[in-house]
């Protein structure tokens, strides 16, 4: 329920249903994207292991609402979302925006008091101190946004080369992207309490390794940095190996006899 008692929908979508799951895992997507970007991810994961994808305001089931503008209701209403399922071992990855919400969300659980991430997956998105190249994508022209992130690779064609659908999707990345640099503007975050492990695609050129290695310096328990072939997008190509890094350091982090 909002501050005004209006009561919104779960972002949550359970993507994997598990009848006793002895581990939850939460994935955040990237900007302008929604909780479909994580289709077919849920199956790959161990028997007993439940998968959520977190969706975003303006999408998904989530459409009639408005997009987000600012970070910390959004964060307070995924963790009011995600607290009752910490009854067993939660992990939580993000790739791109959703690495930024996924860092919030981590450290808001831990500060509830009431539950906790066991480990934290930070994917393509840029620390603090890296000097961002595209940090103002936001306030490109239509054709130079349109252009930069077709050049990135993350969308369909089908988007890109047709007008009708572009303008139908512009104003959910402008949104998304805002967002993400608002949240930047404030300096850098307070330090991270939960395990942290960073992915990058090692020719990414907005967020590849050496753009993302200073979140470790965040960390009060940096667990490394796993490089992936390919770009911005890298996770497209690589499914299966990010879905297996993300299974051991959830089992690692939790005790591999809490995930079994």
């Amino acid at each position: 329920m909002s501050a005004h008692g209006v009561v919104h929908a779960s972002p949550l979508v359970r993507v994997r249903p598990v009848g006793s799951p002895v581990a939850r895992v939460f994935l955040f997507h990237h900007a302008g994207g929604a909780h479909t970007a994580f289709r077919g991810w849920g199956r790959r994961f161990p028997e007993g292991w439940e998968v959520y994808s977190v969706e975003s305001p303006g999408r998904g089931h989530l459409a009639e609402e408005p997009f987000a503008t600012a970070m910390d209701p959004l964060v307070g209403r995924i963790t009011a979302a995600v607290a009752p399922l910490s009854d067993v071992p939660v992990g939580l990855f993000g790739h791109s925006m959703g690495a930024a919400v996924a860092y919030e969300t981590a450290r808001s659980l831990a500060a509830s008091g009431a539950a906790r991430a066991v480990w934290l997956g930070m994917s393509g998105h840029p620390a603090p101190v890296a000097d961002v190249p595209d940090a103002r994508l936001d306030r490109l022209s239509s054709h130079e946004l349109r252009a930069r992130v077709g050049a990135l690779g993350g969308l369909p064609d089908a988007i890109t080369a047709d007008d009708a659908l572009w303008s139908l999707f512009e104003p959910r990345l402008r949104a998304d992207l805002s967002l993400v640099r608002a949240w930047r503007a404030q300096g850098p975050p307070a330090p991270q309490p939960v395990p942290l492990t960073l992915f990058a695609g090692e020719d990414d050129p907005v967020a590849g390794p050496g753009h993302v290695a200073g979140w470790a310096g965040l960390a009060q328990r940096p667990r490394g940095l796993r490089v992936f072939p390919g770009g911005h997008f890298y996770p497209a190509g690589n499914r299966e190996r990010i879905i297996a890094a993300i299974t051991g350091e959830v089992t690692a982090a939790a005790g591999r006899e809490a995930v079994r």
